[in-house]
């Protein structure tokens, strides 16, 4: 395989636009690294424990909807290039997971396991990244006892335990039983309906973004871990977009701890915020993205505000009201 050097670890990102997808696993830890680290995220101590050609640094447009970042395989990386015609199964006979094999319980053991893991410092009190989730075990072993496992576990401050945050909105941790044509199909694509040309996987999810609540500038932990379940055959793989680990700003400026603050609750496509009695009456609220655009505005009326969010794209606002000494408040649209 080519081999990726430190100077030049993003060189192939040029390929991008073009209609294919070019995956390199000769990868060096500083590339590594900076292949997961986004804005307002510091990122260290990166380890890998895959056998050879497992992990490999995607390039280049696909049917996936990501177009560049980094993919851990329970066979070789390379094997993940199209069409789906190929069969990605790669029987390396190497050993599985601790923590993936207790995730499975019932005396499940895993085979062929990639693990990464890393440190992170979020400069804000919120940590987010996209991923996607491939199998070539999709459709055939839905429901079955062949069913690859992953996960993606974040520990530190606010986390008793290692938490597999890999999941679709509302908590569901991502699996093939899980996501699939029959149950949470709207996360799912089917590569052989419309026969895939650059991913050999057959089915995988659409890119997710994970949401954490975390304490600003605190260490915290990842461990990215995938592995074969029952067998060594049928390969899976995790793709984290490159650049996707991020840690938006979210302070107001204000001493909040001694400010009225506004309540929120969601009903259907509707964001309400209560606000304090007489604390903004007339006032406008302005809704912000993650990247600080401003999306919306309306009024406060009464005591109360209606966000209509039905036209939102997933992801993390901020609400502020304007001339206002309240402190913002966040909520996320799933």
């Amino acid at each position: 395989m080519k081999k990726l050097l430190p100077s030049a670890a993003f060189s192939l990102f040029a390929l991008a636009g073009q209609a294919q997808l070019t995956i390199t696993d000769s990868l060096t830890i500083g590339s590594i690294t900076t292949l997961l680290e986004g804005i307002g995220v510091t990122v260290s101590n990166v380890t890998v424990n895959c056998p050879e050609r497992a992990i490999g640094h995607f390039v280049g447009t696909s049917e996936l909807s990501i177009t560049e970042g980094l993919v851990l395989t329970t066979g070789g990386a390379d094997l993940v290039a199209g069409p789906v015609a190929n069969f990605a199964s790669d029987y390396l006979g190497t050993p599985g997971d601790a923590d993936l094999d207790n995730a499975l319980g019932m005396g499940g053991i895993t085979y062929e396991a990639c693990v990464l893991e890393f440190d992170c410092v979020p400069q804000g009190d919120t940590l987010l990244f996209n991923f996607s989730f491939g199998s070539e075990e999709y459709q055939e072993f839905v429901g079955s006892a062949f069913n690859d496992v992953f996960g993606i576990y974040l520990s530190g401050p606010g986390f008793g335990t290692p938490t597999n945050v890999a999941a679709i909105p509302g908590g569901t941790v991502v699996s093939i039983n899980n996501v699939n044509n029959q149950l949470n199909s709207g996360y799912y694509h089917d590569n052989e309906g419309i026969p895939g040309y650059y991913v050999a996987y057959d089915g995988f999810t659409t890119n997710l973004t994970v949401f954490a609540v975390v304490q600003p500038l605190q260490p915290y932990h990842f461990k990215v871990a995938i592995a074969d379940v029952a067998d060594g055959a049928l390969d899976s793989g995790v793709f984290l977009e490159a650049f996707s680990f991020r840690s938006p700003m979210l302070t107001t400026g204000l001493n909040e701890e001694s400010l009225p603050s506004m309540q929120r609750f969601r009903r259907g496509d509707e964001m309400f915020m209560v606000v304090p009695p007489d604390a903004a009456q007339g006032q406008q609220v302005l809704v912000f993205d993650a990247a600080g655009h401003l999306v919306q505005r309306t009024m406060v009326q009464g005591t109360g505000v209606s966000i209509d969010i039905a036209g939102l794209d997933a992801g993390m606002y901020v609400v502020k009201v304007q001339d206002s000494t309240l402190p913002a408040v966040r909520f996320v649209k799933e």
